[in-house]
């Protein structure tokens, strides 16, 4: 207060000629709404940085006069210049200054090492204009008020001393709070202030605007050129591979373009050795980076959805990813050598042009591809519906499809459902199981012919593609991928024996179909028509009448009577039989316990009239019971 009284003494109006001077220097009144119209106009004809950086260096200047005045005050310490200038603020009609902190460090020789000062303030004529013109900012908005405590302290201290705002009125706080300090006291946190306050000619921005824009038209017309180039690679049927060394030729950068796993499909500027570095060095840090790896889809990176940099262990990229009907289908990278982890706009830009045309290259491909895959089903549908009865006819139309036919063959029929509580589009989720199993041989440059019939999806897959391999292994290899694939479905297939000629298929295809039948989700989700033996071959023989007959006399009021009031006992029957009379098994298997087991096994030997602990009785009831299963009359 005493400081206060002592500059309101030093304050005084002429009555000559009216002028108001303070410590001999002339001031002027000015009312704050004139002041938030200029700060409006800085606003609109300059733009929110320049007016801030405006602002905030005529607050600094505005303090450096009275910083001058209060150091010829004759002043006992710094601490009481230093309130000093809160006091000048109020009687400048800026603001009610409150200090709540304030520590000074010494050098040896007395002079200001550092200083420390927090403190808020309230009635901010700033916060209020910018309230009325503006309405509620999302920032603090007292530009004059920082540049003015800035420079006092500055001006005072003979050092750098910056004040940050971190509430304020018009952000709808209670008060305008702040902390001023020695800049080396900040430890970087207020680097982004710093260019506010230097003075930057508005020429010298308008130099430096035109050179942006000089170097904004040449990126433009470097990326247009390239994209034309690349567009033109389209145009004329080329490969990812003459993309890619278009894109080096042009840039000078090493460019990968990869599959959603990241194998490569194409690379450029790179020499085979060099290559083989970077993808061995990306590989360890993908397995060192597992969480970019989205938990529910297999291969896919999270992380990578969106143009990023990396850096891996012996290089950096900058990666973009290839996007084809709202999926992440590959990516495109610039390779730089270790040590470089910054990069030109520029560079983003022209990847991400690189990404677009990968994209229709391969949307292009991918439609051809699943055209000629469509016709080789819906062939293959013909084949199997006994539509085309010769086998020259056969064999010529699959050679129009690139097939030798005239080769041994499986059929294989596959059958998935959803698991329970699953309840996705089953139109969605067919599509997305034929686009995984069309990879799946893709990917193994495997000739398959793919197709759809009585609601299954059948293959015929040539021996020769099997080669050395057992067939229990290839199918199992099948089978788990499309379990790792689809978590979210169950998958059951049968298999025909062996075919030799093409114009018998659809006996085959009745094999498989039988096998699939055999299938069960749980214990056994594929089946071999082989391993059927006798039973498959009365099937197949056409034998099923007689052998039904059989099994109602056999089966007796447990087959002939309500099938659903008796599935139950028919189910722990065969199970029973099929774990050779094995009780703890087929109890676990059934989830019973043993006493309902043992009451199940006596009510069945009751309504058969036989002892299911006589092996030749056992025989016969496993084996009709795998004769009703297979043609359809009794679900297991």
């Amino acid at each position: 207060m005493e400081n206060r009284k002592v500059l309101y003494d030093h304050l005084t109006v002429s009555e000559k000629n009216g002028a108001i001077y303070m410590n001999d220097e002339r001031m002027i009144v000015i009312s704050a709404s004139a002041f938030g119209t200029l700060r409006k106009d800085l606003m609109t004809n300059l733009g929110i940085e320049r007016m801030k950086g405006f602002l905030i260096r005529y607050g600094w200047d505005l303090a450096v006069k009275d910083a001058q005045k209060a150091l010829q005050m004759n002043l006992s310490s710094i601490e009481e210049i230093a309130i000093t200038g809160p006091a000048l603020h109020m009687i400048k009609g800026h603001t009610q200054v409150h200090t709540n902190y304030l520590q000074v460090n010494r050098a040896v020789d007395q002079t200001v090492e550092s200083i420390h000062m927090e403190g808020y303030w309230q009635n901010s004529y700033e916060a209020e204009e910018h309230m009325s013109r503006f309405g509620r900012s999302q920032s603090p908005v007292c530009y004059t008020l920082i540049g003015y405590a800035s420079g006092y302290l500055s001006t005072i201290c003979n050092h750098m001393v910056v004040f940050k705002e971190f509430t304020c009125e018009a952000m709808g706080h209670q008060e305008c709070r702040w902390v001023g300090k020695s800049l080396p006291l900040w430890n970087g946190e207020v680097n982004d202030l710093l260019q506010y306050f230097e003075d930057t000619p508005i020429v010298k921005e308008l130099e430096m605007t035109y050179e942006k824009l000089l170097e904004e038209r040449n990126n433009l017309s470097r990326t247009s050129a390239i994209h034309k180039k690349l567009t033109e690679e389209i145009i004329n049927g080329n490969d990812l591979q003459s993309i890619a060394d278009v894109v080096f030729e042009t840039t000078g950068l090493p460019v990968i373009i990869e599959n959603a796993k990241f194998r490569t499909f194409a690379h450029a500027g790179l020499s085979r050795e060099q290559f083989a570095v970077v993808d061995d060095d990306f590989q360890t840090f993908l397995r060192g980076n597992k969480k970019m790896i989205h938990p529910q889809k297999v291969h896919h990176y999270e992380s990578f959805s969106f143009t990023k940099k990396i850096i891996a262990g012996n290089h950096s990229r900058l990666i973009t990813p290839i996007i084809l009907q709202k999926k992440v289908i590959g990516y495109c990278s610039f390779i730089y050598p270790e040590g470089i982890d910054h990069y030109s706009e520029i560079d983003s830009i022209i990847l991400e042009r690189i990404s677009t045309v990968s994209s229709l290259y391969l949307l292009n491909e991918k439609t051809s591809f699943e055209t000629e895959e469509r016709m080789k089903g819906h062939f293959l549908e013909q084949v199997l519906q006994g539509q085309i009865a010769s086998k020259q006819e056969i064999l010529k139309r699959g050679g129009f499809l690139g097939l030798d036919l005239d080769q041994p063959y499986y059929i294989f029929v596959l059958q998935y459902q959803q698991i329970q509580g699953q309840t996705e589009n089953e139109l969605f989720i067919h599509e997305e199981v034929m686009e995984t199993i069309l990879s799946y041989f893709k990917e193994k440059d495997m000739k398959v012919l793919v197709g759809n019939l009585a609601g299954n999806i059948v293959l015929l897959v040539q021996s020769s593609l099997i080669g050395q391999r057992d067939l229990s292994a290839f199918h199992d290899s099948f089978i788990q991928y499309l379990r790792k694939i689809h978590k979210r479905c169950t998958f059951q297939m049968g298999i025909s024996s062996k075919a030799e000629h093409m114009d018998v298929a659809s006996v085959y295809y009745e094999e498989a179909i039988i096998a699939l039948r055999m299938t069960n989700p749980t214990t056994k989700n594929v089946v071999i028509f082989d391993s059927l033996g006798v039973v498959g071959l009365f099937i197949n023989n056409q034998n099923e009448g007689v052998l039904q007959k059989s099994a109602q006399k056999l089966l007796g009021p447990l087959y002939s009577m309500d099938s659903t009031k008796n599935s139950d006992l028919l189910k722990t029957l065969y199970v029973f039989l099929e774990n050779g009379g094995n009780l703890e098994q087929t109890a676990a298997h059934l989830s019973l316990s043993m006493s309902g087991l043992r009451y199940r096994i006596q009510k069945i030997e009751t309504m058969l009239g036989q002892d299911l602990r006589n092996p030749a009785v056992n025989y016969q009831l496993f084996l009709t019971l795998q004769v009703l299963i297979i043609s359809g009359k009794v679900m297991i």
